[in-house]
């Protein structure tokens, strides 16, 4: 017997809490009956929503608004159907703060480099602090360890629910932010297949 599927923008609806009382209960009530890949995708809704309660994004520029209205249609409308990504931890493998370098390009500059590890990518961090000011540039690159997990990644720097920066991976993996405050932060990296969180992320100067 094939389980009920829930659509996507029901889901949504749901898990940002956009829904009547009554029409939440009933999706309740159907994710009770789901199958786990539902469950857990709506989990990670539920959590997404959570985490971006009160961060203020400003709107795309109007010329932007109908292609991003289009994309998510065709996205909704199942073209490309969602499914639950495969969420990981990742684990410092290789670690070292800001510390003097022998042989950098700019006199006077420190570098420090971490190195995370999943089973799906690994992903090094480069981080220099810039003279004068004390902050920090930041760049690295993501090394899928499948095919299947390449792909642009979404990258995010996150203080608790506070968004930092973002930008995306290019065709390398490669990423890069600019004058970051020293801190203690959480670093997010998301494609289409996988979701990567390196927390907590000492960036020092």
């Amino acid at each position: 017997m094939s389980r009920e599927r829930i659509d996507f923008e029901t889901l949504a609806d749901w898990a940002e809490g956009r829904l009547p009382d009554e029409e939440a209960r009933a999706v309740e009530e159907r994710l009770a009956g789901a199958d786990e890949e539902t469950r857990a995708g709506a989990e990670w809704l539920r959590e997404f929503y959570r985490l971006g309660e009160g961060v203020v994004l400003e709107g795309p520029p109007e010329g932007q608004r109908a292609e991003l209205a289009k994309a998510f249609e065709d996205y909704a409308e199942g073209r490309r159907l969602p499914g639950p990504l495969k969420r990981l931890t990742a684990t410092l493998s290789f670690g070292g703060g800001l510390q003097p370098l022998s042989g950098v390009r700019s006199a006077g500059g420190s570098e420090g480099q971490l190195v995370y590890t999943t089973e799906a990518a690994d992903v090094a961090l480069n981080f220099r602090r810039r003279p004068g000011n004390g902050k920090l540039d930041l760049d690295g690159q993501i090394f899928p360890n499948d095919e299947a997990e390449a792909g642009v990644f979404g990258v995010q720097i996150l203080s608790g629910a506070e968004e930092v920066g973002t930008t995306a991976t290019d065709e390398l993996g490669e990423f890069a932010f600019e004058g970051v405050a020293p801190g203690r932060y959480q670093i997010l990296l998301s494609s289409d297949a996988v979701e990567i969180l390196i927390s907590p992320v000492e960036l020092n100067a």
